[in-house]
């Protein structure tokens, strides 16, 4: 199967100088977690519901006067229309990733590809559990990401890591 057969279609980036408040109701209207960032030249990052709470409202920013690029997702991982969705899968594994932007052969965006579109075209409960579980892994429990990619308060914050561990003890 191909991401073309499951991607959500009709992405309209976030201009990178654009409020997080502006963003933010976009996200609303759509309902989605997460915006693509960019302009005529291309995607420059992504903002996530996620990145709206760790780095404006835990650090006390006022959304509408906070800009999207100074607090969105740097690092940009796409795919391709026409990828196969296993290796999409694999990749968002790998970098831990619940959405990925989706190009054409131009490198124009054309979608996005979710953990709910995945859910459409992976076969099996089984293939299906064992991705979204891989792919939801807190970033906690690998190697640090860099700062751009994400910001994990519990790795600060000795209250937090304790209570992280206690409550990943009793999971597992």
């Amino acid at each position: 199967m191909r991401v073309a057969e499951v991607m959500t279609r009709g992405i309209d980036p976030v201009a990178p100088t654009a409020t997080v408040q502006e963003a933010a109701t976009q996200m609303a209207e759509f309902d989605v977690g997460a915006v693509l960032v960019g302009d005529e030249n291309g995607l420059v990052g992504v903002l996530t519901d996620r990145d709206v709470i760790l780095r404006v409202v835990v650090e006390g920013r006022h959304p509408a006067e906070a800009i999207v690029q100074d607090v969105m997702s740097k690092a940009l991982h796409t795919c391709r229309d026409d990828d196969a969705l296993e290796a999409v899968v694999a990749e968002m594994r790998e970098h831990q990733i619940r959405r990925m932007p989706v190009l054409d052969d131009s490198g124009k965006v054309v979608g996005i590809v979710t953990l709910s579109d995945l859910a459409k075209g992976i076969t099996g409960p089984e293939q299906l559990q064992e991705a979204i579980r891989t792919i939801s892994e807190p970033h906690r429990s690998r190697e640090a990401p860099d700062k751009d990619d994400a910001y994990d308060a519990a790795a600060s914050d000795p209250k937090r890591e304790a209570k992280a561990a206690d409550a990943a003890g009793k999971r597992g």
